[in-house]
């Protein structure tokens, strides 16, 4: 008797939980945006371009309701993040602020404008001025995600890609567009001076429509791959190693310093190929400042100070801007990624945990980069530790 009421619970239960679960589904496929709602183009040109807007019109762009759990959680946490396909490609869409954000730089926008209930930010934006001196003064101070110094005096250098790749758009809707990113997050504008294309490791920039931007949708988080296999993970550390050094010394006028470095700010594509996906929090130092505009310190290398705490990513962009060149990416692979200091919620122990005790030197290099002994060390031991790296990843037929 005990056993049949304990079924018939059971059954119950399971009905109600299937009943509970096509209810919401129900509500979520009613309630989740269309593209169209998503899109807000009506406040163009206050918006991230319109490049891809001939693909919507056409319904190549589409958002997937119930392909990933993150979008869900993205939405219901007001993040803005969605999946989705573009044509046959899998596809990622940002509206890059949360809602209140948005809200907030209308309110901006009609407020400088002096207009009341009857605004229309498509309008007013006009009337904000000179928009190039807004930017100017948005990235010196950042008043944003980005950072631009010691000096803004070779901005136009430093957007020279987004010029070029949007030089049939009119100039003045382009500095409109360029003035919205800078003032919610300028990851859309890195995308397009740092292009995928030309090797940079991050997301491919597809293009925008009003307050949409799409990018190619680049993987698994790196907090997915916490437990795979330690030369796998060896892989990951190694293309980590050669990011840090390619964001600081690559481009040829610019260093770019992420302050926002994460595992789940990263992703690896089908090929194994690590992505950084968020590039909101950006300082650019501008290697080729005018003498007068370079302080004291410039030509000495900046050292990150070291943090005993598990998981702390504390920095000082006044320091990494007194600098031509700063250990500011090492410090972040090395301590906030690959180390035993690295944040524990997201990847205990570092990228690099259980190292066999064949290759304890990759170990010890992990440490003297996380917490150097002398100023130069976490150079030396960033460049050490990629070579050792790279030698034993080919030991075992990986491509490097």
């Amino acid at each position: 008797m005990v056993g049949l009421q304990w079924k018939r619970r059971a059954r119950v239960m399971l009905t109600l939980l299937s009943a509970s679960v096509c209810l919401v589904m129900l509500i979520f496929c009613i309630w989740w945006p269309s593209v169209t709602d998503l899109i807000e183009v009506e406040k163009c040109p206050a918006c991230y371009g319109v490049s891809l807007c001939p693909a919507i019109t056409r319904g190549l762009l589409t958002v997937d309701t119930f392909g990933s759990v993150a979008g869900f959680v993205n939405i219901l946490g007001s993040k803005n993040v969605l999946f989705g396909m573009l044509g046959n490609q899998k596809v990622v869409l940002k509206k890059l602020g949360h809602a209140k954000e948005l809200v907030n730089l209308d309110s901006i926008i009609c407020e400088e404008a002096n207009l009341g209930s009857s605004c229309h930010v498509n309008e007013a934006i006009w009337q904000q001025g000179d928009l190039i001196h807004s930017i100017r003064q948005h990235v010196a101070n950042q008043g944003g995600g980005l950072l631009l110094c010691p000096t803004v005096v070779n901005m136009d250098h430093l957007l020279s890609n987004v010029f070029y790749k949007n030089k049939d758009i009119g100039v003045k809707v382009l500095h409109a567009n360029i003035w919205t990113s800078i003032m919610i997050n300028p990851e859309p504008l890195l995308l397009q001076v740092l292009p995928e294309q030309d090797g940079w490791p991050v997301a491919k920039y597809l293009g925008a429509c009003g307050r949409v931007v799409v990018e190619e949708y680049a993987g698994e988080m790196l907090t997915s791959y916490h437990n795979a296999p330690w030369l796998q993970r060896a892989n990951f550390a190694y293309q980590l190693l050669i990011a840090a050094h390619n964001f600081t010394d690559s481009h040829p006028l610019f260093g770019f310093y992420l302050t926002d470095i994460s595992a789940d700010n990263i992703a690896l594509d089908s090929h194994g190929r690590l992505r950084f996906v968020d590039l909101e929090n950006v300082i650019i130092v501008d290697r080729n400042a005018p003498v007068e505009d370079r302080p004291l310190s410039w030509n000495v290398p900046h050292v990150s100070e070291t943090y005993d705490c598990d998981g702390c990513f504390a920095f000082s962009a006044q320091a990494i801007c007194s600098h031509s060149r700063s250990d500011h990416n090492f410090y972040a692979v090395c301590q906030h990624l690959l180390g035993p200091l690295a944040a524990p919620d997201m990847i205990p122990g570092g990228l690099l945990h259980d190292t066999p005790p064949a290759h304890a030197h990759i170990v010890e290099l992990v440490r003297e980069c996380s917490e150097p002994r002398d100023p130069s060390g976490r150079f030396r031991a960033a460049h050490k530790l990629t070579i050792l790296l790279a030698e034993v990843l080919q030991k075992h037929s990986y491509s490097v």
